[in-house]
């Protein structure tokens, strides 16, 4: 074989290693912006889903009981003192306690039963959160209340005891039936274990859901409890302000220390920023996967054009010869877009296999978004092959202006 021939041959293989790496980059493009096309649809059904609060203008913050000294009576006037005080300053609405920051994922879950209904065969006890909240609880976060009252000041250890029920919790325990003056209690062989005692309570009222757990999971089945009437594990305060609740938090603050210097406070967040840290992770991943993809969709475009500006330098006399017989420039030009048009089909042949596979793996991190999903899978392929068409223009366009005469005389 002669030295050009050799050469020729050389020059074919490269060119066919570069297209090969051309459609492999396409396909990895294909499968990482698929996956961030899925990762960002979630994120924008999980930010529709009704958290069950309003979440505006609300500063939250947990202060944990330090010490088991205390008995209930201490421990609810410490935090009625800091709710009172805090209640009193410029741009607060509503201040209130309860044992639980709406929206956080920090409870602990007990059974219980309804007056009068048995369980069915083979059903599970109904569980519910185990939660206590002051009267303006409800209020300073936005739980909106659907039937029956609120807690009042007259429900304290010495009153009937009273439960507030989420939505879902009273449906559980009685069905389509009216919850408001029936009676539940709390019931399993955990009670011989702690502080929480069996005794039957009335339902004076029953509130919205909140999605405590994620606002990917079912509602929190949810037990409110008077904080003044049952046993105070842990406090937090809610906050309701006028104004942006940033602006509140220092004096918030300042109030507990002058109060109990070395009483600890923790995760001091807006209600907006612990509904946001729900999502957190879903977001980063799909900034991160977006941001992969992104890049490979750069390096496959530079691929391909640099592929067809090598097969047009290549085939500079063809093109000239193809012109000189008669070929105009935009034949030529539909000639290289239809070289590049080849590797984009391929590429997102490839890829879109790939993607089906591998989406079927992030069902898990999914929320309302099918992992085969075909808005998402049209819209990528859809921005990939335009900018490739893009990309191809270039080179393509390079190849229509080629002169005849000069391309003739080139070796």
């Amino acid at each position: 074989m002669s030295a050009a021939g050799k050469r020729t041959t050389a020059s074919r293989a490269r060119q066919r290693l570069q297209q090969a790496l051309v459609v492999a980059q396409l396909a990895v493009c294909m499968v990482l912006l698929t996956a961030a096309g899925l990762l960002v649809r979630t994120l924008t059904k999980l930010n529709s889903v009704e958290t069950g609060v309003r979440a505006e203008n609300v500063l939250t913050m947990e202060i944990p009981i330090e010490t088991n000294a205390l008995d209930q009576p201490a421990k609810l006037a410490m935090y009625e003192r800091m709710r009172d005080r805090i209640s009193a300053l410029p741009s607060v609405q509503v201040a209130s306690i309860g044992s639980n920051v709406p929206l956080r994922n920090t409870y602990f879950v007990l059974e219980a039963k309804a007056e009068g209904r048995a369980l069915a065969a083979g059903e599970a006890t109904p569980r519910g959160v185990y939660k206590t909240a002051d009267p303006s609880y409800f209020a300073a976060a936005g739980i909106p209340l659907l039937q029956g009252r609120a807690f009042t000041t007259t429900d304290r250890r010495e009153s009937a005891r009273v439960v507030i029920l989420s939505k879902s919790l009273a449906e559980h325990l009685f069905g389509s039936e009216n919850p408001i003056g029936r009676r539940i209690a709390w019931t399993g062989e955990v009670l011989k274990f702690i502080p929480v005692s069996g005794d039957w309570r009335t339902v004076v009222g029953v509130v919205g859901d909140t999605r405590d757990a994620g606002l990917d999971t079912d509602p929190t089945p949810t037990v409110f409890q008077p904080m003044a009437q049952e046993e105070i594990f842990n406090g937090a305060m809610v906050i309701r302000t006028r104004s942006n609740p940033a602006l509140i938090q220092p004096a918030a603050l300042r109030v507990i220390r002058e109060l109990y210097p070395r009483q600890l406070i923790e995760n001091v967040a807006t209600l907006e920023e612990v509904r946001d840290a729900t999502v957190a992770p879903r977001r980063l991943n799909a900034f991160f996967i977006a941001s992969f993809g992104t890049l490979a969709m750069v390096i496959a475009m530079v691929g391909i054009a640099g592929v067809l500006a090598f097969s047009v330098s290549s085939r500079t006399q063809e093109i000239g010869i193809r012109m000189s017989l008669g070929a105009d420039a935009s034949r030529v030009l539909r000639m290289v877009l239809g070289e590049g048009g080849v590797l984009l089909g391929i590429g997102l042949a490839v890829g879109l296999t790939g993607a089906l596979i591998t989406s079927g793996l992030l069902r898990g991190l999914l929320f309302g978004v099918a992992p085969h999903d075909p808005v998402t899978l049209g819209a990528v392929a859809f921005i990939i092959a335009a900018v490739g068409v893009v990309a191809c223009l270039l080179p393509a366009v390079r190849a229509a202006k080629v002169d005849p005469a000069v391309a003739l005389r080139a070796e």
